[in-house]
Formats: structure tokens, sequence, C-alpha cells
């Protein structure tokens, strides 16, 4: 199997750059709220390239701007796995024993009975406001635009995912942050993605349709 990790990053280098303050009319235009973003990280590099450090999709139809505001805008993590990702990282090199309760569910008036002697709402704002500003200053991303299916979405999601983590190519520096996180799955794939590791890589036949649908 062809090995596409290079041609993707050139082709999603290639593509127009979005960082905050961002314009959500401007995206709403280009994606009709649906497809998938393609995330880079400053100081990541690969043979030259801005090295993509995640992929995502959103649930449900019309929700992709919502989603990035999710992971760009909103100051709270629990809509954003991303957010909480980072945020590990954050926990685990300070060896902060917070780490325990970084994820525990706490929206629901069920979750908040029963976490609520183990979350510290307060305590977590000063991680949350790094785990923000690491994503103002560090991300920016690209996006696929008007995948409307969701069948065909997560095919894609899955495929550029197991792509970048079981490319013999895959690479980080020393100084990415992901090399922080406390699970095993981030630091081996460097990406931030978890799901899909292990699905079937995006093939030389779905990468030409994916770059001719553009």
């Amino acid at each position: 199997m062809t090995d596409l990790y290079k041609y993707t990053h050139e082709y999603f280098n290639s593509q127009k750059r979005f960082t905050l303050p961002y314009d959500k009319k401007e995206l709403k235009e280009i994606t009709g709220s649906n497809g998938l973003y393609v995330l880079f990280e400053k100081g990541e590099v690969y043979n030259g390239m801005d090295r993509i450090v995640r992929v995502g999709s959103h649930d449900g139809s019309d929700n992709l701007i919502k989603r990035l505001g999710h992971h760009f805008i909103s100051k709270r993590r629990r809509n954003s796995v991303f957010k909480k990702h980072v945020g590990r990282c954050f926990l685990n090199i300070a060896n902060d024993s917070y780490l325990e309760h970084w994820d525990r569910p706490f929206k629901s008036r069920k979750d908040k009975e029963k976490h609520k002697g183990f979350v510290d709402e307060e305590y977590e704002k000063k991680y949350e406001e790094l785990v923000t500003n690491h994503i103002n200053e560090k991300l920016s991303f690209v996006v696929i635009p008007k995948i409307f299916d969701p069948k065909k979405r997560e095919r894609i999601e899955m495929g550029l995912i197991s792509l970048l983590n079981q490319s013999s190519e895959k690479t980080a520096s020393v100084k990415w942050l992901g090399n922080s996180h406390p699970d095993m799955r981030i630091r081996n794939a460097k990406i931030w993605n978890i799901e899909g590791l292990k699905h079937k890589p995006i093939d030389l036949k779905e990468y030409r349709e994916l770059i001719e649908n553009k």
C-alpha cells in the first residue's frame, strides 16, 4: 500500500489556513457547516511543512462550525475532547494529582451529584486558561468542506487518522506538548487522536477522490 503521509501533508499545507479570530460566516459559506478539519501546531514540522497533529469531524448535521467553536472559542473544555487532551498534558507536566479528576463529566444534574466531591471548577480554571492560550497561540486548521454524508465523513476521518498513525514517516518534535500526555496512544501516534488509530488508512483511490472533490 502506498504511504500517503507525504502527499497528505503537501495537499493540506496548500489549502487555505484559518487561525483565530476566524470568520464564522466565511467558514459556513465554504463548508456548508459540514465536513472535517485538519489541525496544525506551531513548532511541529515534517519535511519542511507544517505537521498535521489532529483530524476531526462533528456529530449530526450542520455542526462543523459549532464543533470548531468548542475547540477554538469556548473557554470550557467539557465539550472538546481535544481540549481535554491538551489539559491532561499540562496536569501531567505539573505532576498534579487532579489529573485523575480532569475527565469526570460535570454537566448534567446527575453527573454533578455523582462527582461533586471530586470536581473543583474553580481550580480547573487555571488549566483551562493554559489550554485556551495554547490552542489560540499554537493551532491553525484547514477544512475538508461539504461532506454531508456522515458515513463518508467518518470514513475520511478514520482513514486519515489511521494513515497518520500507521505511516513509517510519522514524526513529532521533542518539544511537542503531546509527548507529555499520560496516554501512550497519543505519544506513540504523535497526533491528538485516539479513536481510529487502527482503522484502515485512506488509500490512493480515496485520496484522489478527496483532493479532486475539494
